[in-house]
């Protein structure tokens, strides 16, 4: 039986804490704007999809939650790098018995239901689903099996990340399948590339 898990990662929406390099050029105030909008447009996609949702936030917070208020569950990322949180999620949703697990970010407009439900379809066939995202790393990741080298030894944060990933499931000798390229939002020129987008 199929037990379809999405993991989203989050940042909690705190000035100066999201988005540095649009902040570089665009001011905290108005990262933090573009962050939040960020937030919703991902629930907006994620609310659609009838599967199991938890956000993994960076930092829990005592306050009302604005994001994500329907259908979705709550845990806290582990502490690390990116690949010790993620490779920690993974491991705890395989071991609540889920056998087919996504993780995304908050970072990533261009996701569609159709693009989940390719990725989901992939796995099917394929051991592990990976979307690789314009900068050289990767929007989403899915596996059917924990497979946690695959988050070990890799330069987060570069454009090395998808390259060094596709390598290592070809060390393991898994099987697997690419989603079409996105754009993440990373810089002010991301973001003005996606307002342009859907203002046409």
């Amino acid at each position: 039986m199929d037990l379809k898990k999405l993991i989203i990662f989050a940042k909690q929406p705190i000035q100066g804490q999201v988005k540095t390099r649009l902040a570089k050029t665009l001011g905290d105030k108005t990262t933090l704007d573009i962050y939040k909008k960020l937030l919703h447009i991902t629930e907006d996609i994620t609310s659609k999809l009838n599967i199991s949702k938890t956000v993994y936030w960076d930092q829990i917070l005592n306050q009302t939650n604005l994001y994500f208020k329907n259908g979705y569950t709550f845990k806290e990322q582990s502490q690390g790098d990116l690949g010790k949180k993620m490779k920690d999620a993974f491991r705890e949703e395989f071991d609540e018995s889920f056998n087919k697990i996504l993780i995304i970010g908050t970072d990533c407009p261009y996701l569609t239901e159709r693009i989940f439900e390719d990725a989901y379809h992939a796995l099917e066939n394929s051991d592990i689903v990976i979307g690789p995202a314009k900068d050289g790393g990767y929007y989403l990741l899915g596996m059917k099996d924990f497979k946690a080298s695959l988050f070990e030894g890799i330069p987060w944060s570069t454009e090395l990340v998808f390259n060094l990933t596709i390598e290592k499931i070809k060390e393991l000798n898994l099987t697997f399948s690419v989603l079409p390229e996105l754009n993440d939002i990373d810089t002010e020129k991301d973001w003005l590339e996606w307002e342009e987008k859907i203002n046409q």
